[in-house]
């Protein structure tokens, strides 16, 4: 088949729908001629090291992230259907419903784009309104998201009129969507891990294992909808305990560690995804205070590497760990309290991190998750 993949957020990652794509466009280009068109952060040649068998198409350069999101809008609508008639692509995936990169396309193209949803912007903005309701203590990225929520709201709704086919990454948001209104074509394929990277045997720790104590890890953006603010609270809790924290992400830290030793923790700021494993390896303990999810990757590859996860119960994440080991997101007693307990008990600490690693192999891996995709194109083809 020949594959048009609609991916502002490509190369390099900055989140979980960066992840997914290139986790998708490896395994679909071991069988199938897939083309990539995204925007330009970097050269062409600094992306096609890290990927064989790919076609990359550049529609324009990288800017704010609202702009650079409307400019790659329009820049679909102006330039992808010459390369269509030079193509003649036989799938055509978009994937991020909240980007909505293809929405003037659709209008003017006859063939069906088959969209993934990794969430909605209603669901992204009651999430981050739950986690922090004052305007100003949010993130730049929240702002825009909250100011502009209006304008991407109607055209969130004219989008799934007009969509007809619809990947989502949890049986949860396919009922979210349902009960939305949305009738057409949808599916559930949850996220995989790319074993072949996150290897828990084959990846070594990275030196941060040595340092003294129990590895407490943080992975996400320094906001307070993936709940920063709680984990800020843990460190303050713990910091006189035999403990190292271990922060990956970009964000504000000025009052992060504030009265926090510079001993007790390691911060990475952003971190290239081929570099993680080695970071989550060195981890005992991963903990994400999320406010809002979907299907977390991130706690996907935590697990891969044999972390004892501690996490909310937000989105599908009872999809991937029992609901009786998850928390309330907020709930900033109970979660210190867990992560206090698994920090005493080797024991229950590792057999937490086995059933996770276990579950992870079994049931989520990126081979899985393309296949269950490849399945999906070959039906509505």
């Amino acid at each position: 088949m020949k594959i048009a993949i609609l991916a502002p957020e490509f190369y390099p990652i900055y989140g979980g729908v960066g992840t997914y794509t290139q986790q998708l466009v490896r395994e679909l280009s071991k069988k199938h001629e897939v083309h990539i068109f995204t925007v330009e952060r970097v050269p062409k040649k600094e992306v096609l090291k890290h990927f064989k068998n790919i076609k990359l198409h550049y529609l324009c350069k990288a800017n704010d992230y609202f702009i650079y999101n409307f400019k790659f809008q329009l820049a679909l609508l102006f330039k992808f259907k010459k390369f269509d008639k030079k193509y003649n692509f036989d799938i055509i995936h978009s994937m991020n419903l909240v980007n909505m990169p293809d929405i003037f396309l659709k209008f003017f193209i006859k063939k069906d784009i088959i969209v993934t949803a990794h969430t909605s912007i209603t669901g992204q903005v009651k999430g981050f309104l739950q986690s922090n309701k004052n305007f100003f203590k949010m993130a730049p990225s929240e702002k825009g998201s909250l100011l502009v929520f209006p304008y991407i709201w109607l055209m969130e709704r004219l989008y799934l009129l007009k969509n007809k086919h619809m990947i989502t990454v949890s049986n949860k948001f396919v009922k979210y969507f349902r009960e939305l209104g949305y009738k057409k074509d949808l599916i559930a394929i949850h996220n995989g891990v790319d074993l072949s990277v996150f290897n828990y045997d084959s990846v070594k720790a990275h030196e941060v294992s040595k340092k003294p104590g129990i590895k407490i890890m943080f992975l996400g953006r320094l906001i307070t909808q993936k709940g920063i603010n709680i984990f800020s609270q843990l460190m303050q809790e713990l910091k006189n305990e035999d403990v190292h924290f271990i922060i990956v992400g970009k964000g504000e830290t000025k009052e992060l560690f504030k009265g926090i030793p510079k001993d007790k923790y390691t911060y990475f700021g952003f971190v290239n995804n081929w570099e993680l494993p080695s970071i989550y390896k060195a981890a005992d303990i991963f903990v994400s205070p999320s406010f809002y999810e979907n299907f977390s990757l991130v706690l996907l590859e935590a697990m891969s590497m044999k972390c004892a996860c501690v996490t909310t119960d937000v989105g599908a994440t009872d999809e991937m760990i029992p609901k009786k080991s998850l928390f309330k997101a907020g709930d900033t007693k109970s979660i210190i309290a867990r992560v206090k307990v698994l920090m005493n008990d080797k024991k229950l600490r590792e057999q937490i991190a086995l059933e996770g690693y276990n579950n992870v192999i079994n049931n989520f891996t990126v081979e899985k998750m393309s296949s269950k995709t490849e399945e999906y194109y070959r039906r509505v083809r």
